[in-house]
Order: structure tokens, then sequence, then C-alpha cells
């Protein structure tokens, strides 16, 4: 056949690819699988919100069945900018003109990529990061800079964000990539650590892409968006997910906060990929929003309480980690147990005794000995049940 694409090919395979057989193993033989392993929730989403209320509510408009707005519903992105001008209070001049709209945070985010990044453009990534991050750089031709950033802050909170970054900019730079909280450590930028980052993207005239879908999820310390400091509105683009806020992963709705120019040239890549966000999600979106925060300030309680529950129940077992400040999950460090071995070692032995975790080669080249464990994916009884079993996992080695 003829040739395909470079660029395809090289992005890396799925997260699960190198273990998927095994992963088939385990299921062909009836054996189960505790989830720890994907960044989502047991929770319900609000009410309103759900598939079934919206049918029920809106099943009678045709608008349902039609094409939408490419733009997306403006009554959406009024609530959103409503949303972030008010409770959250990071974004006093927002408006719905600076609102991409996406199939999820992952497709909104690779529209505003598309909108900012040239082939040969470099991306500096602070890791540990998110996978998906760095396949939507390379797809836009860019290149990955990573820098280890999170786990040395945690070792040692002094040390200047903004600074650790300096040292991989080049002239070719164009854009750097936090995220905060973090996924997969769950460290918390502080205002300090956030406004030197901001003080070294002004001084090189940067983009900042600013991951921040887990900014409703904080435990103990104040979420800083870094598009709210001075001179960081027009270079900013912030992800935002109701796959993480509102438990609709299944829905498929996030967005960008971005300048104007951005979300113009974003709409441009949106249409010409999925065309408009499905309506009947962008409605469920929309109720979850008019539900108010107490579903947020729930599950926010229910994760601290799994965070506590988690975090004891794997002392003892010879794993280091920091105890997350935020997000939904625990960065594990195995190199103690593994001794040398691979770290697929200890991954297959857990699927076999029925639990999954996250390989940390995906989250950055320095962690080859580490797994990240979900602890909102499943109920607080079956997590401390797929623990039990990770450490019998770690005992067999």
């Amino acid at each position: 056949m003829p040739r395909t694409s470079e660029c395809a090919r090289s992005l890396r395979p799925g997260v699960f690819a190198d273990l998927q057989r095994h992963i088939e193993g385990q299921a062909s033989r009836g054996g189960e699988l505790i989830p720890l392993h994907i960044g989502d929730t047991y929770l319900e989403p609000p009410l309103s919100s759900r598939f079934g209320a919206i049918v029920e509510a809106h099943g009678t408009d045709e608008d349902l069945y039609r094409y939408g707005a490419c733009a997306g519903l403006p009554e959406l992105k009024k609530s959103i900018a409503e949303e972030l001008r008010g409770q959250r209070r990071a974004f006093p001049e927002v408006t719905p003109a600076h609102v991409l709209l996406g199939a999820g945070a992952t497709h909104a985010l690779q529209c505003a990529a598309r909108a900012i990044l040239d082939p040969g453009d470099e991306v500096v990534i602070a890791s540990p990061y998110w996978p998906l991050a760095a396949g939507i750089v390379q797809s836009c031709g860019a290149r990955v800079v990573e820098v280890p950033l999170t786990s040395r802050l945690y070792a040692d909170a002094s040390l200047d964000a903004g600074e650790i970054l300096r040292e991989a900019l080049t002239p070719r730079t164009r854009a750097i990539y936090v995220i905060t909280p973090n996924n997969p450590d769950g460290k918390v930028l502080s205002r300090e650590q956030v406004t030197s980052i901001a003080k070294v993207a002004v001084e090189k005239d940067l983009w900042v892409i600013a991951d921040e879908v887990y900014a409703d999820f904080t435990f103990g310390l104040p979420h800083i968006s870094i598009a709210s400091l001075e001179g960081m509105p027009e270079r900013t683009i912030t992800a935002y997910s109701f796959s993480k806020s509102h438990a609709l992963a299944g829905a498929r709705v996030g967005y960008v906060v971005a300048p104007e120019a951005v979300v113009v040239l974003g709409l441009r890549m949106s249409t010409h990929s999925v065309f408009n966000v499905p309506v009947l999600m962008q409605r469920s979106a929309a109720a979850a929003l008019a539900a108010g925060p107490r579903w947020i300030e729930r599950a926010s309680l229910i994760y601290r309480n799994s965070l506590e529950a988690a975090s004891e129940a794997l002392r003892g077992a010879g794993i280091r980690f920091p105890v997350a400040e935020g997000g939904a999950y625990l960065f594990l460090d195995f190199a103690e147990v593994l001794g040398g071995r691979p770290l697929n070692v200890l991954l297959e032995k857990a699927i076999d005794n029925g639990v999954l975790i996250a390989p940390g080669e995906a989250f950055g080249k320095d962690f080859a000995s580490s797994a990240r464990l979900c602890f909102t994916s499943t109920p607080l009884p079956r997590l401390l049940e797929g623990i039990a079993r990770l450490r019998a996992a770690v005992r067999s080695l």
C-alpha cells in the first residue's frame, strides 16, 4: 500500500499497548480487574445533567437531532464565562468569545495547539505530564522538550519553577505546558511558583498552555490560575473538562479559555475535525453548571477521603510516593522493590492479581520505575481491595 504518515507513526501507542495481551489473558480466564489505571470517577454526574434527564427535558427539541453551531451553544459558553468570572474568580474579564468548546478537553487543546504551533517549534513540557500532551504537540509538527518539575518541587519547595523551565528554552521555544493540579503526581503549584513561570513567559514572549482540568479538586491548598496574573491573559491557553469537574467523561465536553484570536483560529481547526460538539452533550454540560457547586463540593470531600485512605493503605509496602495535593492520583515509585527489574514485571503480576495501574513511562521519560494509581475511579472498599492486590503483587517480587 502507499506509505503512511510519519506524523502518525511518530505518536506513541496507547498507554497499555505493551500490557494489552496480558490484560486480555486475564479477562479470558474470567478474572476481574479493578480499574485503578484510568482517570475517571465512579460518582454519578449531577442528576439534571444525565442523558435521560436531558432527553426528557429537550426530547422534542429538533435541535438535538440537527447539526449544531460550530462555535457551540451560546447559552453554554455564556454559563462557562459566568462560572469563570464568578466561582473561580480567576478570569474577571472573560467573555463567551474567549471560550473554545471541544469534544473533550483533549480536542479543545488540540485545536488551540494547532492555532499557535508550527512545524519545528519547541514546547517545554513540565514533567511528569498527562500522556496525551506530548502527542498533541507532536501532531502539530512541534518538538517536545521534557523538563522534570513537580517531582523536584515535591523534594524541595524552595526551588524556582520558572528558572527550572528557563534552562530548557531555545530560540525555537514557542510555548510552556504546565499542569496544576498535576496529573499524575497531584502537585498544586503555589502562587510563587506560577508567578515565576509567568515571569519567564512574559520575558521570552512565550505561550503558556495551562492544564487545569482538576482545578476544582485541591486538598487544603488554593488553586492559582496562571492566566489570572499580570501579563498572562493574552498569552495563556487554559484547559478545563466536564469529565473531571462533573463526572461527564462519556459526554466528551471540554473547553479552553484563550485570547479571542486563538479561539477564532482554533474554531477553524474544530470545524474541520468534529464540525460541532454534539448538541445533546452540550446541553448535559450546561445542566451540570446550572446545578451549582454542591456536586463539586461533595465530590471533593469524597476524593479527599479516598486519597487519605489510599495513602495510608500503601504505607509500609516499600513504595515511595508524595501525597497528592490535588487531582485524582498517586504517582508511585517502585524502584526500591523492583531492584533493577523492569516495571512490566510488577504490572503483569498486578494484572494477574486483578488490579490495573498505569505505567509511568507514559508520563515522562524519567519515570520508568513509576506508575499512576487513580483513587477516584472506584468506591472506597474496592479501592482498598485494589491496593491490597497491588501490595500482594509487590510481595511476590
